[in-house]
């Protein structure tokens, strides 16, 4: 069954000022993370067959872009990132599959790997209005279920609360 596009956009013509809500998440990047105290870039690189986006080793500096100490790694780190511009879709579901589609799928590596080290999929999303919503599917929760990897979800909305609305306060 195919997925219905949930894009909504303002109506032309209308009034400046018109704030327009429901529509899918603007844009998003994902990341796959591997995190522990024993972990070896190295070690992920060849096991994930990918290289990082960003790594980290435990004790040594991490640099800022312009070189500067930012500060020690607690943990071992390997991340790999994908945004929705790479992935030429906000489509969350799309970008996950996109970012899965360069990884192994052989449920020993994720094993080994979830075996030694914790495994998330962190996804920031976008929005450029409030109200903007995202599914995934039950085959995209199977595939990222057999890896074991678990997922969590910031969601960030620059305008807050529109203008003259009041938020409702919770009963009891």
């Amino acid at each position: 069954m195919r997925r219905r596009s949930r894009r909504g956009s303002i109506p032309v013509g209308a009034p400046q000022g018109t704030v327009w809500y429901g529509g899918p998440i603007d844009r998003c990047k994902v990341t796959l993370r591997v995190i522990g105290d024993d972990l070896l870039p190295e070690e992920v690189t060849q096991l994930l067959g990918c290289s990082p986006t960003q790594c980290e080793t435990k004790g040594m500096p991490v640099l800022g872009d312009d070189g500067r100490l930012l500060r020690t790694a607690k943990s071992g780190a390997w991340r790999f990132i994908i945004t929705s511009e790479e992935a030429g879709t906000a489509d969350v579901e799309e970008v996950v599959l996109h970012l899965l589609g360069r990884l192994p799928s052989d449920r020993a590596v994720w094993q080994s790997l979830g075996d030694r080290f914790d495994i998330d999929l962190f996804c920031g999303l976008f929005m450029d209005s409030n109200n903007r919503g995202f599914s995934l599917s039950p085959s995209v929760c199977r595939e990222l279920a057999e890896r074991g990897i678990e997922i969590g979800f910031d969601i960030y909305c620059p305008h807050g609360w529109p203008r003259g609305a009041t938020r409702r306060q919770p009963r009891g």
